[in-house]
C-alpha cells in the first residue's frame, strides 16, 4: 500500500515539473529568434580589397528630412521603407505590421489614433503589442510628422 502511495507521489511531482519546465522552456523562443536573426541578417557586407569591412558612410543632414530619418530608424524596420509593411523584420512577425499605402485603413482611422498607436504602442488602439510606444522618444511635433508622412502614403 504505502509503494503504490510513493508511487503516486512521485508520479505527481513528475507531472507537475514537466508542466511548470514547460511554462519556462525556451526552445520555441530560441527558434522564433534564430529565424528573426536569419530573416534580419541576410545582407551581408562586401570586404574591400584589404580585407576589412568597408566603414558605414553617414547621411548628411540635409540628405533626408527630419520626419523621414525618424521613420528610417525608429519604423522601417518593420513598416518598410517606404511604409509598405515590407521592412526587414516583418517576415518574422504575425500579425504582420500595417501597409501604410492601404487606402481602406487610411479610410477607417482617423490622425488621433494614428498618432495614440505611434505614442503609445499598437497595443493601446487593440492593436499587436509588437508595435512599441515611440512617445518618451518622438516629441508631439515629430509625431505629427509621422502622421502627415502615414497619411500622404494612403493618398
Amino acid at each position: 500500500m504505502a509503494y503504490k502511495f510513493v508511487s503516486l507521489v512521485v508520479l505527481g511531482m513528475i507531472v507537475t515539473l514537466t508542466s511548470c519546465m514547460d511554462q519556462y522552456n525556451p526552445i520555441p523562443y530560441w527558434k522564433q529568434f534564430t529565424k528573426e536573426r536569419e530573416v534580419t541578417s541576410g545582407v551581408t557586407p562586401k570586404l574591400t580589397d584589404k580585407g576589412e569591412i568597408p566603414p558605414r558612410v553617414a547621411a548628411s543632414a540635409g540628405d533626408q528630412d527630419p520626419v523621414m530619418a525618424k521613420f528610417t530608424a525608429l519604423c522601417s524596420s518593420c513598416h518598410g521603407a517606404d511604409g509598405k509593411a515590407d521592412g526587414a523584420a516583418s517576415a518574422a512577425m504575425n500579425p504582420k505590421p500595417r501597409n501604410f499605402h492601404e487606402k481602406a485603413w487610411q479610410a477607417k482611422v482617423d490622425d488621433a489614433h494614428i498618432a495614440k498607436a505611434i505614442k503609445e504602442g499598437g497595443a493601446s488602439v487593440g492593436l499587436s503589442g509588437t508595435m512599441p510606444p515611440w512617445g518618451a522618444v518622438l516629441s508631439d511635433d515629430e509625431v505629427k510628422g509621422l502622421v502627415a508622412k502615414i497619411r500622404d502614403w494612403g493618398k
